[in-house]
């Protein structure tokens, strides 16, 4: 059954792949990071709101219980991460933001020991340094003086990559028997709602368009929607440590899109930053049988 969270955790790194060259395009209809980021979520909250009321509104109610944990996610994950990660690269810079929010994968292991008591085993901590050391070159291309930036910049990219680093514990804490796609859905609302503070009005209704609203769409549902609900449904099936690192393929998605449709350079130094980093995520596959399983044997 692991190996489907593994699938699901590739699916929703893939599915977040596409969020740099789909903000990429809404950036071009005039709107700004902070109303790209309450765009994104507005537009994630109103597809599964509109789906749901389609097909089965019962997704649409969530227990009183259960309401706690769409704040949290929306705040911390949804809404945190957005501002934070937005604000860091407005401050540095595209790569320093994106370096910093792959530390996420880090902080969920760190968080995983605290929450859930999982173990760091040595194929893990190997599979983070590999991954992380692939994500460096995929990203930099080796060269560390790109990530040269002022402190207070790499400080609010460490509270993106804390933030984003919390999804999949705050995940794992919600019941089997919960009506998590209520609560997902409902999170992008909060998130929306708390991005909005930080949105200029007059840009978004002067940007207006049906071009903004079909780019808006897209980046709901695809970068936002299926890669949340990808990377929920993973952590069924796996710990949030092996989902964190699997999902860091979004790098090399990401890579290879900006390569095809941006015209961004993809040297070898990047390709072999892909492969480095796709051979850490199998790295988490190798795991040593227990001293009772070799007994049993």
């Amino acid at each position: 059954m692991e190996q489907k969270g593994y699938g699901l955790a590739l699916l929703a790194g893939i599915t977040w792949g596409t969020l740099g060259i789909i903000s990429h395009f809404l950036g071009k209809t005039g709107v700004g990071p902070f109303e790209i980021a309450f765009l994104r979520l507005l537009f994630a909250f109103l597809f599964m709101f509109i789906f749901y009321l389609v097909t089965d509104r019962k997704k649409l109610k969530v227990a009183k219980k259960d309401i706690k944990h769409s704040f949290l996610i929306g705040i911390i994950t949804q809404g945190t991460m957005s501002l934070a990660i937005y604000k860091c690269i407005s401050m540095t810079s595209t790569t320093v933001g994106v370096m910093m929010v792959c530390l996420g994968p880090l902080f969920t292991a760190i968080l995983s020991r605290i929450f859930f008591n999982e173990k760091i085993t040595f194929f893990k901590t190997l599979a983070l340094s590999m991954a992380f050391y692939g994500a460096f070159l995929v990203v930099t291309g080796g060269d560390i003086s790109i990530l040269h930036a002022n402190k207070v910049g790499l400080f609010i990219g460490l509270i993106s990559a804390i933030a984003y680093g919390f999804f999949p514990i705050l995940t794992k804490r919600v019941s089997v028997e919960a009506n998590m796609s209520g609560i997902l859905m409902y999170s992008f609302l909060v998130g929306a709602i708390y991005v909005f503070s930080m949105a200029d009005i007059e840009i978004l209704l002067r940007s207006f368009s049906l071009k903004l609203i079909v780019i808006s769409i897209i980046l709901g549902l695809v970068p936002t929607v299926l890669s949340c609900s990808f990377y929920a449904m993973s952590l069924k099936f796996t710990t949030p440590t092996k989902a964190g690192i699997m999902s860091l393929i979004e790098l090399p998605t990401a890579a290879i899109i900006g390569h095809l449709f941006l015209k961004e350079h993809l040297f070898i130094v990047n390709a072999i930053g892909i492969v480095i980093l796709v051979l850490g995520t199998m790295v988490l596959k190798i795991e040593i049988p227990s001293k009772k399983t070799i007994l049993k044997v």
